[in-house]
């Protein structure tokens, strides 16, 4: 498939030049660039790619139950979702988060993008089938897409250790339609330091990791309206939610 065949809304020029396909998935991104720590967290995410979603389903519910569940819908029910609406998820992973939509994945398009080749690969494998989704290899600090090409725009997990947090955001916001809903939620440094600092997976990744919420918050410029910043699933997760100066989004609620 050519880009100019796609549902993506790619940079004319990326478009224009081509872009390559590898494993159902749009490369938009030379690995061997990546530094910093997006370089760190794309090994770990490579590595873990195949028993992500055991691990969650499974160690998980031995944890917590069914409150990650929870969390997941309450997170999505945070966003407007509305039949033909376009929907970008930065940092989609495994894509777990889809099952929680409160809308039909048929009806919606939905773009994932991913540093991680192996994350992408698995969420291919299990969603290709279930919803109206395309894949796209990059880093959320630097978006292949169109200016104001997104009715929403999400993130849920990894920015507390992006290489760039804020170019981050302002690449999420330049995506954004005026108008357009955007949520950004990750572990909250109580979870960082019970959780990740101890798993056996993940300890030699965040033995130095320091997050504060006040840091990412303070990447959000303040034009948006309508910011808040909740805690949920016992104070383990942040979500902020906030919308772009303009128009109203695509049919909102």
């Amino acid at each position: 498939m050519n880009p100019s065949e796609s549902d993506i809304p790619f940079k004319p020029g990326l478009a224009a030049a081509g872009i390559p396909m590898r494993d159902g998935i749009w490369q938009c991104l030379d690995a061997s660039q990546v530094q910093g720590s997006n370089a760190r967290y794309m090994r770990m995410y490579d590595r873990l790619a195949r028993w992500y979603d055991l691990g969650e389903r499974w160690i998980g519910r031995l944890l917590y139950g069914r409150s990650i569940a929870r969390m997941r819908r309450e997170l999505m029910a945070s966003l407007p979702w509305q039949p033909g609406c376009r929907a970008l998820y930065v940092s989609i992973g495994t894509g777990m988060d889809l099952a929680s939509i409160p809308a039909d994945l048929n009806a919606i398009r939905l773009i994932g993008a991913d540093l991680s080749q192996g994350m992408l690969c698995r969420c291919r494998a299990v969603w290709a089938r279930k919803a109206r989704l395309e894949l796209v290899r990059c880093q959320a600090e630097e978006l292949p897409f169109q200016d104001g090409a997104f009715d929403i725009v999400f993130h849920v997990g990894g920015i507390n250790f992006f290489s760039d947090p804020a170019q981050a955001v302002r690449e999420m916001l330049r995506v954004a339609r005026p108008g357009a809903a955007l949520l950004i939620a990750d572990e909250t440094a109580e979870h960082i330091e019970r959780q990740y600092k101890r798993s056996l997976f993940t300890r030699r990744d965040f033995r130095d990791a320091r997050f504060d919420l006040s840091a990412i918050e303070s990447c959000i410029p303040p034009g948006v309206l309508n910011r808040r910043t909740r805690l949920l699933w016992q104070g383990r997760f942040y979500c902020i939610t906030f919308s772009k100066e303009g128009a109203r989004p695509c049919n909102p609620a």
